[in-house]
C-alpha cells in the first residue's frame, strides 16, 4: 500500500465504518420491539439476534477469503451496501421476515468491515500496529455506545424511521470516505492462502484464543451490569454517561498499549492485560456506590485494552511469521473467534448470573482468565517477538 495512504486519514476511515457497524447495531437493540413489524415475543427476539449471529459466523471465512482475493476496499464497500440494506430494511420493517432479512444483511455487512477494515490496517502499520488497531476499535466501541442512545432518543422525539434516517446518512458518509481514502486494487501476494500452514501456526492460535478470551472476559458487563444498575435505581442516561466515559478511557490507551508493545514482546502485553482484567473485573460487582463503580469500569476498560489491541495485532504478526500476507483472512478468524469469546459469555450471564448474580458472574470469569494466563504463559514461552509492532 502507498506510503501516502498510511497517515491518520486511513485509521480515520476504518475507524468510522466500524463507528457505523455498531452505531446500527446498537440503534437496533432499544428499536426492534417498536418496529411496524410488531415483534414482541421473547423468542422472536431471541430468532433475530440468533439469525445475526449465524449470519456473522457463516459469512465471515468467505469474505475473509474474497478480501485476499479481490482487494480489501472492494469488500469494505461490499460492507456498506449490505449495511445500507439493513438500514432500509429495518426502516420499513413491516414483517418478521423483513426484520430477519435485516439481520442477515447486518451479519455480512459486519463480516465484510471488520475482516478488511483490521486487514488493511494490519498491512499499513507494521511499526505502530497494536496502537492503530487500538484506535480502530475506538471507533466501533464509541458507535455501541451511542447508538441505543441516540437511536431510542429520537424515536421517542420524531418516531421509528427517524434514526435510521441518520444511520443511512452515515452509512453514505462512510461509503464515500472508504472511496477517497483506502486505495483499490489488490496485492497479489494476499492471494496465496495456505489455511493448513495458517491455522497450524501455534503463534496464530495463541493469538485467536487471546482475543475470544478478550470477548469473553469484556462480554459478562454489557448484559448485567446495566440491569444490575438499573436494580439499584440507576437512571439510563448515568449508565450511558458511565460507559461513554469508560469508551473515552479505552481509547487514550491505544498509545499506551502501542509503547508497551513496543518495548516488550507482544505476547508478554496480553498475558499481563489478561492478569489486570482478572483483578479488575470483581470490582465492577464489589461497590455500592455508583461512583466506584464507574472506577471500576473504567479501570476494566483499561485492562481490556491491553488484552484486545495486542491481540488483534499478534494476528497479523502471525501470519507475517508464516511467510504470507492473507490479512483479511486472518482476521475472519479474529471475528470468528470473537464470536465463539461472546457465545461462552452467554453460557455465564445466563447461568451463573442467574443463580449468583453480578458479582458471582464476575468473580467465575475472572478465575477462568487467571487460569487463562498461566495457560497462556506456558504455551508462549519460547516464543519469538515481533519487534516494533
Amino acid at each position: 500500500m502507498p506510503a501516502a495512504t498510511r497517515g491518520w486519514g486511513l485509521v480515520g476511515a476504518v475507524a468510522l465504518i466500524l463507528f457505523v457497524d455498531y452505531f446500527l447495531y446498537g440503534v437496533v437493540i432499544p428499536l426492534t420491539p417498536h418496529a411496524p413489524a410488531g415483534v414482541k415475543s421473547e423468542d422472536q427476539l431471541g430468532f433475530l439476534y440468533a439469525t445475526y449471529a449465524a449470519s456473522v459466523l457463516v459469512v465471515t471465512p468467505f469474505f475473509g477469503y474474497l478480501g485476499d482475493r479481490l482487494g480489501a476496499r472492494f469488500m469494505l464497500l461490499a460492507g456498506v451496501g449490505f449495511a445500507a440494506a439493513t438500514t432500509l430494511l429495518f426502516g420499513i420493517g413491516d414483517s418478521f421476515v423483513t426484520l430477519m432479512a435485516a439481520r442477515l444483511c447486518q451479519g455480512a455487512a459486519s463480516a465484510a468491515v471488520w475482516t478488511s477494515g483490521l486487514a488493511v490496517i494490519a498491512e499499513s502499520y507494521s511499526t505502530r500496529r497494536v496502537e492503530m488497531i487500538g484506535y480502530a476499535f475506538t471507533g466501533s466501541t464509541a458507535g455501541l455506545v451511542l447508538g441505543p442512545i441516540v437511536g431510542g432518543g429520537l424515536d421517542r422525539l420524531y418516531g421509528y424511521e427517524t434514526p435510521f434516517v441518520l444511520v443511512g446518512a452515515l452509512v453514505a458518509v462512510a461509503g464515500v470516505t472508504l472511496l477517497l481514502v483506502v486505495p483499490g486494487g489488490r496485492n497479489p501476494s494476499h492471494a496465496k492462502i495456505d489455511i493448513v500452514k495458517l491455522l497450524g501456526n501455534k503463534q496464530l492460535i495463541v493469538a485467536a484464543f487471546a482475543v475470544a478470551l478478550a470477548a469473553f472476559a469484556w462480554g459478562i458487563i454489557e448484559p448485567l451490569l446495566p440491569v444490575e444498575l438499573d436494580r439499584r435505581g440507576v437512571k439510563p442516561e448515568v449508565v450511558g454517561l458511565m460507559f461513554t466515559a469508560a469508551s473515552i478511557l479505552y481509547g487514550f490507551m491505544a498509545p499506551v498499549v502501542g509503547w508497551t508493545s513496543r518495548r516488550i514482546a507482544v505476547k508478554n502485553v496480553i498475558v499481563l492485560g489478561t492478569v489486570l482484567m482478572a483483578l479488575t473485573l470483581p470490582l465492577v460487582g464489589a461497590f455500592d456506590d455508583v461512583v466506584l463503580v464507574g472506577i471500576a469500569l473504567g479501570l476494566v476498560n483499561m485492562s481490556f485494552a491491553f488484552m484486545l489491541n495486542p491481540a488483534a495485532a499478534e494476528l497479523a504478526n502471525a501470519t507475517e511469521c508464516a511467510g504470507l500476507s492473507c490479512y483479511s483472512t486472518v482476521y475472519a478468524v479474529y471475528n470468528v473467534a470473537y464470536s465463539i469469546g461472546m457465545l461462552g459469555t452467554s453460557a455465564i450471564a445466563t447461568g451463573v448470573g442467574h443463580a449468583l448474580g453480578l458479582a458471582g458472574a464476575l468473580w467465575s470469569v475472572s478465575g477462568v482468565l487467571v487460569v487463562s494466563a498461566f495457560v497462556l504463559v506456558i504455551v508462549i514461552r519460547g516464543g519469538r517477538h515481533v519487534p516494533g509492532t
